[in-house]
């Protein structure tokens, strides 16, 4: 189990029971408005970038526990995510490249190296590097199944649900076109993403708010980002390197 909390402390880093409060917009939605004509201005209003970086608050709830440190999170799109972890001193240090996810922390100095097919087999969902991105940057999960979906209404947001094969998609966007949920769930896994708190940065919305929980057979891990500095296409550094002495992590 404490194996298991790593491995989702790496994944849900950059990935809540409850929601946050629906964003605010001026305006309502267009229920005149084609399932296509919803997805292309969904697609037309999606992030658009080459790094991005936050600096803010990370909360994480396991099994009664939770704890709090503070974030930096950078991404360079398609290339890699690196998030620093810290209570007044560095915690914990994640890499996640296409290819793998590995991290390290300090307390008991200990590190781990994992392929997408072993997070998959350990977490139960199908989790690969464009996924977590696209969680990050408030973009859908899959979006060959968002092209498929059926369209409904609510008051204030267009609905878009797609089932296949047991796995069940849901995102909800508000009158802005802006992401306010998505949801995954097969037979044994169960995520959804909230966001809150857009910011426009160059003519762009970046969410500020995340909220994220993954629940599994036996357990539920709750992530909530708040992010207080937020930085587009800024230059920067992922340096990722594991220190002297650490102890591998086998699975």
């Amino acid at each position: 189990m404490k194996k298991l909390s790593l491995i989702g402390f790496g994944v849900l880093v950059v990935m809540g029971c409850k929601s946050l409060t629906p964003v605010a917009t001026t305006s309502a939605i267009d229920t005149s408005l084609r399932p296509r004509a919803v997805q292309q201005r969904i697609e037309d209003n999606e992030l658009r970038f080459e790094s991005l970086q936050w600096r803010g608050k990370a909360s994480i709830e396991q099994e009664g526990k939770r704890q709090k440190v503070s974030v930096t999170l950078r991404v360079k799109q398609g290339e890699g995510i690196w998030i620093s972890g810290s209570v007044i001193v560095p915690l914990a240090r994640v890499l996640i490249t296409p290819k793998q996810l590995q991290f390290y922390e300090k307390i008991n100095r200990r590190y781990a190296q994992f392929d997408f097919q072993q997070v998959k087999k350990l977490l139960g969902a199908p989790i690969d590097y464009e996924m977590i991105e696209r969680i990050i940057t408030a973009g859908p999960l899959d979006t060959r199944a968002l092209k498929r979906a059926k369209l409904t209404f609510s008051q204030n947001n267009y609905i878009l649900s797609s089932r296949k094969r047991g796995v069940s998609l849901k995102w909800t966007y508000d009158a802005a076109f802006r992401l306010v949920s998505q949801e995954f769930s097969n037979n044994e896994t169960s995520v959804r993403i909230d966001y809150d708190g857009y910011r426009r940065i160059n003519n762009q919305w970046v969410p500020q708010q995340l909220m994220a929980s993954l629940s599994g057979v036996d357990k539920t891990t709750v992530l909530k980002l708040q992010y207080k500095q937020t930085q587009l296409n800024a230059n920067f550094q992922m340096v990722y390197e594991i220190p002297k002495g650490y102890s591998k992590i086998k699975l």
